[in-house]
């Protein structure tokens, strides 16, 4: 009987070990893909910064081409004095900015022009009353009647 028990044990033992070796060979491939998903990870997050700072360039650059265009469309109209204090953050805005100040400017244009303040129409009786003949004056007072 002590044989049969040796036996049971050292089949224990070899079932034990054999569990054993799986578990490790189970570790050991759970260990491989680790290490692969890792590996695999730290090259997304270098892809994924580089996209990122690719993306960042990119809205730098358009933003870069949009105030391009606010100027140059400011230049088109005349109000390229205005380039620095018009602040927009679309076409839409640039264009209702654009019209905005135009009418200002048209405005300013109207009020500031030149308006002679000595300047009166000259008719033939002015002309006759400078030079002080009263029969020319009177020639086309009586000529106006006739008409």
């Amino acid at each position: 009987m002590s044989e049969k028990v040796v036996q049971e044990q050292t089949q224990e033992q070899q079932e034990q070990e054999q569990t054993q070796q799986q578990e490790q060979q189970e570790q050991q491939v759970d260990m491989k893909t680790y290490l692969e998903l890792v590996e695999k990870i730290s090259k997304m997050e270098q892809t994924l910064a580089n996209e990122a700072e690719k993306a960042q360039k990119i809205a730098e650059k358009e933003q870069e081409l949009f105030q391009k265009q606010v100027q140059l469309t400011l230049k088109e109209n005349g109000l390229d004095k205005f380039a620095d204090i018009v602040k927009v953050s679309n076409e839409n805005e640039l264009a209702d900015v654009v019209k905005k100040l135009q009418n200002i400017v048209n405005e300013i244009r109207i009020e500031s022009g030149y308006v002679p303040a000595d300047h009166v129409k000259t008719d033939e009786y002015s002309v006759y009353e400078k030079k002080k003949d009263v029969a020319g004056m009177i020639a086309t007072k009586i000529s106006k009647l006739f008409q």
